[in-house]
């Protein structure tokens, strides 16, 4: 901690700091339109769309479209794991080919 004069100047800065935020941010924050703006963009209260809407029928519907974004994953997934396969297919080919490439090299040179 810094004694003295300037001890105290930092003391007293960031006192006034830390006043100073929230009653700024209390000041900017406190009109209604800024209130229903922040409400509205963080969905701070999300009520139903009809309040005469069956919820049930919601709740399937949002099942349904689990139910598809899981079978569509399934689907990708195996497409990902066939990919893969057919990678370390061509790898396994090309290391062959590699390898019998440079045996028979080596043949005809004589050298090895």
């Amino acid at each position: 901690m810094v004694l003295g004069r300037k001890g105290l100047q930092v003391e007293a800065w960031k006192f006034g700091v830390y006043l100073m935020i929230p009653i700024t941010a209390s000041a900017a924050f406190n009109y209604p339109e800024m209130q229903q703006y922040w409400a509205d963009y963080f969905q701070f209260l999300k009520y139903p769309a009809n309040p005469n809407t069956n919820m049930k029928e919601q709740f399937e519907d949002l099942q349904k479209k689990r139910e598809e974004e899981k079978e569509q994953r399934r689907a990708y997934q195996e497409q990902i794991r066939m990919l893969q396969e057919s990678a370390q297919q061509s790898r396994r080919r090309q290391e062959e080919a590699n390898t019998e490439s440079s045996q028979g090299r080596r043949r005809w040179f004589g050298l090895f």
